[in-house]
Protein backbone atom coordinates (compact mmCIF):
# COMPACT_ATOMS: atom_id res chain seq x y z
CA UNK A 1 0.00 0.00 0.00
CA UNK A 2 1.08 3.56 -0.61
CA UNK A 3 1.18 6.18 2.11
CA UNK A 4 1.49 9.93 1.67
CA UNK A 5 3.43 11.50 4.53
CA UNK A 6 2.75 15.17 5.23
CA UNK A 7 5.12 16.62 7.82
CA UNK A 8 4.68 20.20 8.97
CA UNK A 9 6.65 22.27 11.44
CA UNK A 10 6.66 25.78 12.88
CA UNK A 11 9.16 28.34 11.60
CA UNK A 12 10.87 28.34 15.01
CA UNK A 13 12.03 24.74 14.55
CA UNK A 14 12.68 24.96 10.81
CA UNK A 15 16.20 23.76 9.91
CA UNK A 16 16.74 27.09 8.17
CA UNK A 17 16.23 28.93 11.47
CA UNK A 18 17.02 26.47 14.25
CA UNK A 19 20.59 25.20 14.69
CA UNK A 20 19.57 22.10 16.66
CA UNK A 21 17.05 21.02 14.04
CA UNK A 22 19.50 21.81 11.25
CA UNK A 23 22.15 19.60 12.85
CA UNK A 24 19.62 16.78 13.31
CA UNK A 25 18.44 17.03 9.71
CA UNK A 26 21.96 17.16 8.32
CA UNK A 27 22.76 14.04 10.33
CA UNK A 28 19.67 11.98 9.39
CA UNK A 29 18.84 13.12 5.83
CA UNK A 30 21.78 11.39 4.09
CA UNK A 31 20.70 8.08 5.68
CA UNK A 32 16.99 8.43 4.81
CA UNK A 33 16.98 5.73 2.10
CA UNK A 34 18.81 3.27 4.35
CA UNK A 35 16.47 4.00 7.27
CA UNK A 36 13.46 3.36 5.04
CA UNK A 37 14.85 0.08 3.72
CA UNK A 38 15.68 -1.16 7.23
CA UNK A 39 12.07 -0.44 8.27
CA UNK A 40 10.62 -2.28 5.26
CA UNK A 41 9.55 0.91 3.50
CA UNK A 42 10.20 1.92 -0.11
CA UNK A 43 10.58 5.62 -0.88
CA UNK A 44 8.44 6.26 -3.97
CA UNK A 45 8.78 10.05 -4.15
CA UNK A 46 10.48 12.64 -2.04
CA UNK A 47 11.09 13.77 0.54
CA UNK A 48 10.19 17.12 -1.01
CA UNK A 49 10.67 20.31 1.01
CA UNK A 50 9.23 23.76 0.41
CA UNK A 51 8.93 27.21 1.89
CA UNK A 52 5.60 26.33 3.56
CA UNK A 53 7.41 24.38 6.32
CA UNK A 54 6.01 21.15 4.89
CA UNK A 55 7.74 17.95 3.84
CA UNK A 56 5.93 15.63 1.42
CA UNK A 57 6.98 12.02 0.93
CA UNK A 58 5.28 9.08 -0.76
CA UNK A 59 6.21 5.64 0.50
CA UNK A 60 5.13 2.06 -0.12
CA UNK A 61 4.91 -0.56 2.60
CA UNK A 62 2.90 -3.66 3.46
CA UNK A 63 2.25 -2.44 7.00
CA UNK A 64 1.60 0.96 8.50
CA UNK A 65 3.66 -0.15 11.49
CA UNK A 66 6.71 -0.20 9.23
CA UNK A 67 5.93 3.36 8.13
CA UNK A 68 5.72 4.38 11.78
CA UNK A 69 9.07 2.69 12.49
CA UNK A 70 10.62 4.56 9.54
CA UNK A 71 9.27 7.86 10.87
CA UNK A 72 10.71 7.24 14.32
CA UNK A 73 14.09 6.17 12.93
CA UNK A 74 14.23 9.22 10.66
CA UNK A 75 13.29 11.38 13.66
CA UNK A 76 10.88 13.48 11.59
CA UNK A 77 8.26 13.47 14.39
CA UNK A 78 10.84 15.07 16.70
CA UNK A 79 10.36 18.40 14.94
CA UNK A 80 7.26 17.84 12.76
CA UNK A 81 3.65 16.94 13.08
CA UNK A 82 3.29 14.04 10.62
CA UNK A 83 0.08 12.91 8.94
CA UNK A 84 0.12 9.44 7.39
CA UNK A 85 -2.46 9.10 4.63
CA UNK A 86 -3.10 5.58 3.32
CA UNK A 87 -3.43 6.02 -0.43
CA UNK A 88 -4.19 4.08 -3.60
CA UNK A 89 -2.72 4.40 -7.05
CA UNK A 90 -5.13 5.84 -9.61
CA UNK A 91 -5.62 2.35 -11.08
CA UNK A 92 -6.43 0.90 -7.66
CA UNK A 93 -8.79 3.77 -6.91
CA UNK A 94 -10.63 3.32 -10.21
CA UNK A 95 -11.01 -0.42 -9.60
CA UNK A 96 -12.43 0.31 -6.15
CA UNK A 97 -14.89 2.83 -7.61
CA UNK A 98 -16.03 0.35 -10.26
CA UNK A 99 -16.60 -2.31 -7.58
CA UNK A 100 -18.84 -0.10 -5.44
CA UNK A 101 -22.48 0.78 -5.92
CA UNK A 102 -23.14 4.56 -5.97
CA UNK A 103 -25.43 5.81 -3.22
CA UNK A 104 -26.86 8.72 -5.24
Amino acid sequence: MHFVLLATHDPEVCPTANATTRDLMLKTAPDMLNLAQKAGVDLVAGPFVNREHTIVTVVRSDKVEDVDRFLMESRLPHWNSVRVLPSLTMEEGLAEIEAQTPIF
